[in-house]
């Protein structure tokens, strides 16, 4: 039974674990050399029983570093690029340039002491929400799109999504994407990762000739990213037109600068620099027709008024544990704003209406999964009418945590409102020998659920509420029939994996590949597959089951940011292909 290929990275110390002919209880281990695979070969005269024990207690700490080989990756390649000028209307009717006043410095000081304004303030801030900054300079100067073609697919659209984390590193990024020789100036020297070139060279080229790029937690004036206007920086280097949608306002520096005036041992924000946006980005080498941005009604927390509660011994213990094992700080982050719905409209000739909407999401993690299953129900409500392809994608956070502060208060609340504690809590304690059953429960339960928000939810015995959300976007319809593509086969997806949404998304060998990281991960802890990209393509529906605009080998770009001296996000981008014609994979 194949197993797959074993990265050098994190899990090199696999191969000391295992010699050429190792025995191991009931089973007989073969390594093999080629490619870093390695087989398990039952020995006959053992039962069944013993090999999926051994199985599930070695797969599932192996299974965060064990990939499916990419077999479809040679049908991503682009052989040319096609120009479609003459596809594009005499008049394309462009989305006006627009830009909100941002707040000065003087406001923003207001806004840290009274987070909910009044009067002009409060219009203005409400005018920040609601208006997009759209750019469509790149379409006004001559950069017109190129269409992507290869003997497979035809010609078709390539989409990435990308949470750049605070944009921390953006200028990196920015020439990451735009320059090949650039991106090998980030690699560190280790001779091991030559070994890998070919492969991450491949993964650079295929996120960077992206026509449409979505990126989530981009900044607009912000210390801790150089004060860069994040979305100018990288529409500028990769010669793209660009929507952006404020979602908050981070005002913890502001709060921090006031405090620091008396204590000239902290550093000073450059005041007149300072605009403190942060939110998401559509990048697109087509033109931007409209823009619609406004905040969501359903804000599960509150970014000023519970950052700012007084913390708890349990939350003081989190916090130290996330330090001290994953590496990861916790720190307050007082905002204003939320989350947000944000759409945008583009000019692509050969599609129904010759147009293609992005919704660009950002859930909320600070929230438990119902919460976040409310909010994206909002934004489908949105969108129902929508006539033509849809592409939603983006940070989903889908997680099984809430990761908002908390308190033994509330341990003790959502306890008391959880069935489980009080089943197996009482059976517990009732039946003493039970506990064992329920601690394997538990366990199986979390294996079920690792990397596999789809996993199914069994309220009681094996709960995933993650799960729900995924259930309703593959139940919704458009008014038009149409729906979201969850199909899986083998010929279009990266992994040739037959499972739900592997078409769109990398399918692992257990689970889904995972986007997001923490510092410093162990084993399959610290790794969760947080993002995703949906596809509505006008060509299916409950009738219908055609491939056009169908997602095709959906990849994470995992190999990108391994070789890097630091890595640019906490999370990894997602890519996928959508031919605008029939395929014909048999080539």
């Amino acid at each position: 039974m194949s197993f797959g290929s074993l990265s050098n990275t994190p899990c090199h110390h696999v191969k000391s674990i295992f010699h050429s002919q190792l025995s191991v209880s009931h089973f007989q281990w073969t390594w093999e050399n080629t490619d870093l695979n390695f087989t398990i070969k039952p020995n006959r005269t053992n039962s069944r029983k013993h090999l999926y024990g051994l199985l599930l207690i070695c797969v599932v700490p192996l299974s965060s570093c064990i990939t499916l080989p990419k077999k479809s990756a040679h049908l991503t390649e682009i052989h040319e690029r096609r120009s479609i000028a003459s596809k594009f209307p005499a008049r394309v009717q462009l989305a006006n340039s627009t830009s909100p006043q941002f707040l000065n410095y003087s406001e923003l000081t207001q806004l840290a002491r009274n987070h909910q304004p009044a009067g002009a303030l409060g219009r203005k801030l409400d005018r920040l929400w609601r208006t997009p900054i759209v750019s469509n300079q790149a379409w006004k100067s001559g950069l017109l799109p190129t269409r992507a073609s290869n003997p497979y697919l035809g010609e078709f659209l390539r989409i990435g999504t990308w949470n750049v984390e605070k944009s921390l590193r953006i200028a990196d990024v920015a020439d990451a994407l735009s320059s090949e020789s650039d991106y090998l100036k980030l690699m560190h020297s280790n001779p091991l990762e030559f070994v890998r070139r070919k492969e991450m060279l491949r993964q650079r080229q295929r996120l960077a000739d992206s026509d449409i790029l979505l990126f989530q937690e981009m900044d607009i004036g912000v210390d801790r990213s150089d004060y860069h206007h994040s979305p100018e920086l990288l529409a500028e280097k990769l010669g793209m037109n660009y929507a952006y949608a404020p979602k908050q306002i981070e005002l913890e520096p502001v709060l921090q600068n006031l405090e620091s005036s008396d204590n000239d041992s902290l550093p000073q924000l450059d005041t007149d620099r300072y605009r403190g946006l942060f939110g998401l980005l559509v990048l697109s080498k087509y033109p931007i027709k409209s823009a619609t941005a406004f905040p969501l009604k359903h804000q599960p927390y509150d970014w000023y008024g519970q950052e700012f509660n007084n913390h708890d011994t349990v939350e003081g213990v989190r916090r130290i544990s996330s330090k001290g094992i994953f590496d990861n700080t916790i720190e307050r982050e007082v905002k204003v704003g939320g989350r947000i719905f944000f759409r945008v409209d583009l000019e692509v000739p050969g599609l129904p209406n010759n147009t293609l909407s992005i919704i660009n999401v950002h859930l909320e993690i600070r929230a438990q999964a119902e919460d976040r299953r409310e909010q994206l129900e909002e934004i489908l409500s949105h969108i129902k009418d929508i006539p033509h392809p849809v592409i939603l994608a983006g940070d989903f956070n889908s997680s099984r945590y809430d990761l908002s502060p908390t308190s033994l208060p509330r341990v003790i609340s959502r306890g008391a409102r959880n069935p489980n504690v009080w089943i197996f809590g009482g059976v517990n304690l009732l039946f003493p020998a039970q506990a064992i059953y329920n601690t394997g429960r538990t366990a199986f339960n979390g294996i079920k659920n690792l990397y596999n928000p789809l996993a199914s939810h069994n309220p009681v015995i094996a709960p995933n509420k993650t799960a729900e959300m995924f259930e309703m976007v593959e139940d919704y319809r458009f008014s038009d029939g149409g729906k979201f593509d969850f199909r899986g086969t083998p010929e279009r997806s990266i992994s040739g994996s037959d499972a739900l949404l592997a078409n769109s998304n990398e399918k692992a060998l257990k689970g889904y590949r995972p986007t997001f990281s923490v510092n410093r991960p162990i084993g399959p802890f610290g790794r969760h597959r947080l993002d995703w990209i949906f596809v509505k393509s006008n060509h299916l529906t409950d009738q219908s089951e055609s491939f056009r605009f169908a997602p095709h080998f959906g990849e994470t770009i995992t190999a990108f940011e391994k070789p890097m001296k630091s890595r640019l996000s906490d999370h990894r981008p997602s890519v996928v292909d959508l031919p605008l014609g029939e395929t014909n994979l048999s080539k």
